[in-house]
């Protein structure tokens, strides 16, 4: 885990991981199906900008990342104050990491090895009921290295997420066809 968690602190650092945000540019979807004034926990929450946004919404937020060098300024200052920052391996969240109705996770499942895929879904449906994640199945070149782990289409994400909550069901990316978003609820 540490040697994971200094490979993501440096692409986070060198990486040009900063320059977009795509939690940031889904918020419009997130709220559209997370009822207003919802709690949520974001599993990888990197730089915290869609945590802005939902914030202003209403949402409170525990965030959580690996990588303690993503959150950016603006978000830490929120911490206390309806945003609650957790670091920690998605795959051993602390036990008494917050249980909420729903959670997100953009963009990172599919960075994470595959034989631990199953053990990070099962800690995020332990802490929520309900899950929006989202994923793509194309290479991630950064630092030296090809940071995509599983390739993954819409199918695979689906039934992924079907071994962990009763109903999953798949919906289009607003922003490219190889961009999958999937839903799990209770």
């Amino acid at each position: 885990m540490i040697e994971e968690k200094q490979q993501f602190e440096e692409v986070w650092e060198k990486g040009d991981y900063r320059r977009g945000s795509t939690a940031q540019r889904l918020a419009p979807f997130l709220r559209k199906i997370i009822p207003p004034g919802s709690v949520i926990n974001d599993y990888g929450s990197g730089t915290g900008r869609v945590e802005l946004i939902l914030h202003q919404c209403g949402y409170q937020i525990n965030m959580v990342d690996i990588a303690d060098n993503a959150l950016e300024p603006e978000a830490r200052a929120l911490i206390g104050n309806g945003l609650t920052y957790t670091v920690s391996p998605l795959e051993s969240l602390p036990a008494d990491f917050p249980v909420v109705d729903w959670g997100i996770c953009i963009n990172v499942l599919m960075l994470v090895k595959p034989e631990r895929l199953d053990l990070i879904l099962s800690e995020i449906r332990r802490t929520a009921r309900n899950v929006i994640i989202e994923v793509y199945d194309m290479d991630d070149n950064r630092l030296g290295k090809n940071w995509t782990r599983i390739k993954g289409n819409a199918d695979y994400w689906r039934e992924a997420v079907a071994r962990h909550w009763p109903v999953s069901e798949s919906h289009p990316s607003p922003e490219h066809p190889r961009r999958y978003i999937t839903i799990g609820r209770s």
